[in-house]
């Protein structure tokens, strides 16, 4: 741990804007008649409490029966060393239950109940997994590399379904309806279906991939259910105009510099249907927050990407060999204010939520209906007039 950090740098904030947690262990075990679920990892405590912080942790929506909370972690408060109390936050925890009550409806949550205000969309408090009995076939460990720069078949599982539940989670709350109350769904940028994986077994929803990695795209093709078709770099998708009412993309505007993230965002505009809805993640300030970086760099990289609205910080080669990229795939940053004037060109912005895909925040749009959106050509010479005079964005310019 760097004793810079714990003994001359304070604090910057009393808790982040957004409190992730992370468990390092699961391990499920017969016990007699029982399972026995066993839990470890760190999650921040209560800013004002720090040590005296009691823990919820939460087994299916019920407490561990046992919670030993928190314990002292250094490489967390060396690693958070501008959240108050960050070292204060080991766990272990420990449950007896019967076999049934484990998958409840095929289906494990595990939460704990953050410092501070409410979620908005209580899933983001949850990791999420899967029956490993209703699990798909995997893609191999080259294939997943590509996607989440591990190997692992459990944290492909483990990433893939919870990222799935919150988006679902995330439809319902803001549209009203879940996944399956959308009959076309896309998943830009799918990869070998981390998430289409359980997108493809939603009844009634015709799913469709695409991505520039074709080979994970043939996976899909093969594996899943659906439509799965290889793209460029460059748009345009092979899809017709207008073929899609939920859209979603996780970590791909996260590698895009400004002239393709517009063309991009232009072509998602030709795809959604009138009134469709768009979930995509990017790199924000919890990107920042959760990076490990000394102050001296945490300052300049929030400086930078302050001044320019999209910040490249470095090219990304992980896709290299099966994606001709041109050297266009980096990695990039995005400011709040940024987002809002530039991708409102496109798209409603209804809500952008910090850290809603663990470190990746989370943009939720919508395309205007059809009445709306002529509506607001109608008025566009007037909304250019009143712009060069006042140098204002009127609220119907979006």
């Amino acid at each position: 741990m760097s004793q810079v950090a714990e003994t001359v740098v304070p604090p910057l904030f009393d808790v982040l804007p957004s409190e992730l947690w992370h468990f390092e262990s699961l391990r499920l075990e017969p016990h007699n008649d029982l399972m026995r679920v066993e839990m470890s990892g760190w999650a921040f405590p209560e800013p004002e409490l720090g040590p005296a912080s009691p823990g919820k942790f939460l087994l299916n929506g019920t407490a561990f029966d046992e919670i030993r909370y928190p314990t002292i972690r250094e490489d967390v408060g060396g690693k958070f060393w501008q959240r108050k109390h960050s070292r204060y936050s080991g766990f272990q925890c420990a449950a007896l239950r019967p076999p049934s009550e484990i998958y409840r409806n095929g289906v494990l949550e595990l939460t704990y109940v953050n410092p501070g205000s409410p979620r908005r969309i209580a899933a983001q408090q949850s990791w999420f997994r899967l029956d490993p009995a209703l699990e798909l076939p995997f893609p191999d460990e080259a294939r997943r590399f590509r996607v989440i720069g591990d190997t692992h078949a459990e944290n492909f599982a483990l990433s893939g379904f919870t990222d799935f539940k919150r988006l679902d989670a995330a439809a319902m709350a803001l549209s009203g309806k879940g996944f399956a109350g959308f009959p076309r769904i896309l998943d830009f940028g799918c990869g070998c279906g981390r998430l289409a994986r359980y997108t493809s077994q939603i009844s009634g929803v015709s799913l469709s991939g695409c991505d520039i990695d074709a080979d994970n795209v043939s996976w899909c093709a093969d594996h899943l259910s659906g439509t799965f078709l290889p793209t460029k770099i460059d748009p345009p998708t092979p899809f017709p105009d207008q073929s899609f009412d939920l859209i979603y993309g996780v970590s791909v505007f996260t590698h895009l510099r400004e002239p393709l993230q517009d063309a991009w965002l232009a072509e998602l505009e030709r795809l959604a249907a009138p009134g469709a809805w768009l979930f995509m993640t990017v790199h924000g300030r919890t990107a920042i927050d959760y990076a490990g970086l000394p102050p001296s760099h945490y300052e300049e990289l929030g400086r930078s990407i302050s001044t320019e609205g999209l910040y490249v910080t470095a090219t990304n080669t992980q896709i290299d060999g099966y994606a001709e990229h041109r050297g266009e795939y980096v990695d990039v940053f995005h400011e709040l204010t940024y987002l809002r004037n530039r991708w409102s060109k496109y798209f409603e912005i209804v809500a952008i939520i910090p850290g809603y895909i663990y470190t990746h925040d989370l943009v939720v749009m919508r395309k205007a209906p059809s009445l709306f959106k002529n509506l607001r050509n109608s008025f566009s010479p007037f909304i250019s007039r009143l712009r060069s005079k006042t140098g204002q964005r009127p609220p119907l310019a979006v």
